[in-house]
């Protein structure tokens, strides 16, 4: 870490689980942020691998080791509860979640940092190379680094989605979370409800250079990417999945605006006007393509049982920590 003229404090929270391949690297990228005061904590969510050894190891080499927090789980908890736990564990008013099979390059934060000034947003999510489990470029990125993309509240909502969407280089105001909770965990992600969330208070904006090595490999593979190996049916089956997925996020978001625009009516009930109609089209047209994508199935022969949507956790399983 390196000194700068920053004053305001800013939390990293590095979630680990079965990361003993890749913790190493992503601890690098973590200590050569630039931007300072930063706070730093590591948690294992109890991986049955050498993760945690990794870790305690690296950190106790490493020039700044001693600064950094760490945290092993006594119990497998999940990546909700684990995000949850280090953000009561820390003091920043500014949050970074990151994962441990990825790498933060050195100005991620910093940058991120600037463009929250700038631009007095709650929430900055940044572009990302993509890398394999070897360390080596793919040759692809998150977007497109030579156009800025649309982060519109707008796109949000009528589409379920825009640029700001990337959970793996995403940094949000603790506001956020104490005015909303972290998302719920029937919703699989939470790279969705945190950007419509900043979009209530302050905005979001999306920085075009890439700025972390996204990792790809068998535990953590994009759904884009992984649908380009499925066959016909497999690909069916995830664009249900994201489709349900997705029209479970927009039910939530007509939810808490209405909620909002009912408590407060001064502050909502112009964003409720603006943005209500375009939850709406999103609402019909998730219904419509998961009711096709279903008839598709059905016309390759596949079972569609309820529970093959895969979306709800089973009650003996914890979540896995994100990335």
């Amino acid at each position: 870490m390196t000194a700068s003229d920053n004053t305001q404090p800013i939390s990293l929270i590095l979630i680990c689980y079965k990361h003993e391949k890749f913790v190493a690297e992503a601890i690098d990228g973590v200590l050569s942020q630039t931007y300072s005061p930063l706070e730093i904590l590591i948690i294992d969510d109890c991986s049955p691998d050498r993760t945690a050894q990794v870790i305690a190891d690296k950190l106790a080499v490493h020039p700044d080791g001693s600064k950094v927090g760490f945290i092993r789980n006594a119990r497998n908890i999940g990546g909700k509860r684990s995000i949850e736990l280090g953000l009561s564990r820390t003091k920043g008013d500014f949050v970074v979640i990151a994962s441990g099979d990825d790498v933060m390059l050195p100005e991620m934060i910093a940058e991120m940092a600037g463009v929250r000034i700038s631009y007095g947003v709650s929430l900055v999510t940044a572009n990302a190379v993509y890398i394999d489990a070897e360390s080596k470029p793919l040759g692809r990125t998150h977007r497109d680094p030579g156009r800025c993309g649309d982060d519109s509240f707008e796109t949000l909502a009528r589409d379920g989605s825009n640029v700001c969407c990337f959970g793996a280089a995403m940094g949000f105001e603790r506001e956020i979370f104490s005015k909303f909770g972290w998302p719920p965990l029937y919703l699989g992600a939470f790279d969705i409800m945190l950007p419509y969330y900043a979009y209530l208070l302050k905005g979001a904006r999306f920085i075009a250079k890439p700025l972390l090595k996204y990792r790809v490999h068998s535990n953590n593979t994009s759904l884009s990417l992984l649908e380009e190996r499925q066959d016909e049916t497999q690909r069916l089956l995830m664009r249900e999945r994201s489709f349900y997925q997705h029209l479970a996020h927009a039910l939530l978001m007509q939810e808490v605006l209405m909620r909002l625009a009912g408590e407060q009516p001064r502050e909502y009930s112009e964003i409720e006007r603006r943005i209500g109609p375009l939850l709406m089209i999103q609402i019909v047209e998730m219904a419509k393509k998961l009711v096709n994508t279903r008839i598709e199935l059905a016309r390759t022969g596949a079972s569609l049982d309820i529970d093959h949507f895969g979306v709800l956790p089973k009650p003996a399983a914890a979540e896995q920590a994100p990335g």
